[in-house]
């Protein structure tokens, strides 16, 4: 009972884009990995416990400000954005749930909220991570051209994927290690070595003693 009532609270809470056609890519999808977004939409790993609980306390936070929705049409391709808020009808700003407050904005974010800046037509925009304990860090962004053409071509690509159902390559970064399609990227196995650093670093020692001997 208590699972059915978490599942039901984080289907309300997380964004669920399987039921978006292959020409409608929101600008969460297109700003993050292609390989995961494409897993989310063709074949999605069910989330389990601790990911539940981790959605609710992120987006239950987000979600509790007065989100708006827009979207930005290019051709056959419609990008949809969601901005947390707009400030005094001029400021978009995105708010971000973190255990460590960065130094700097992540690229996916600055994607992110410079697509709202172009979908609502305002010129700035507001990064503000928040961690648990209440602290926060804030960061200011201008429109960009740039970055805007970067969103739209990684959106058109994953719905260009979507659609002849190909598997989009594989994007490393940090966000790998913590990501549940982690396995399908990379191999898990760990296998032994009949070389140990101890071991390694003796040959080398020998090694070096044969050639200052022979020198």
């Amino acid at each position: 009972m208590i699972e059915k009532i978490l599942d039901t609270m984080c289907d309300d809470q997380s964004q669920n884009f399987s039921s978006y056609d292959a020409q409608r890519i929101h600008a969460t999808e297109a700003a993050r990995c292609t390989r995961l977004s494409y897993f989310e939409r063709k074949d999605p790993i069910l989330a389990d416990n601790v990911e539940k609980i981790s959605v609710l306390l992120k987006h239950g936070v987000i979600h509790s400000f007065k989100n708006a929705h827009s979207e930005y049409k290019v051709d056959d391709l419609t990008l949809g954005v969601t901005a947390d808020l707009i400030l005094n009808n001029e400021f978009i700003v995105k708010f971000e749930v973190v255990s460590i407050l960065p130094e700097m904005p992540h690229p996916r974010d600055l994607l992110y909220i410079n697509a709202c800046l172009f979908a609502f037509k305002k010129l700035e925009g507001i990064i503000v991570y928040i961690t648990y304990e209440g602290k926060f860090e804030e960061f200011i962004v201008t429109k960009s051209n740039r970055m805007f053409e970067e969103i739209i071509r990684r959106a058109k690509v994953l719905s260009t994927l979507l659609t002849e159902s190909k598997l989009p390559i594989v994007e490393p970064s940090e966000i790998c290690l913590k990501c549940k399609y982690y396995g399908r990227c990379y191999n898990r196995e760990k296998k032994g070595s009949s070389y140990s650093l101890e071991n390694l670093f003796a040959f080398r020692k020998r090694d070096a003693n044969h050639i200052t001997s022979t020198c």
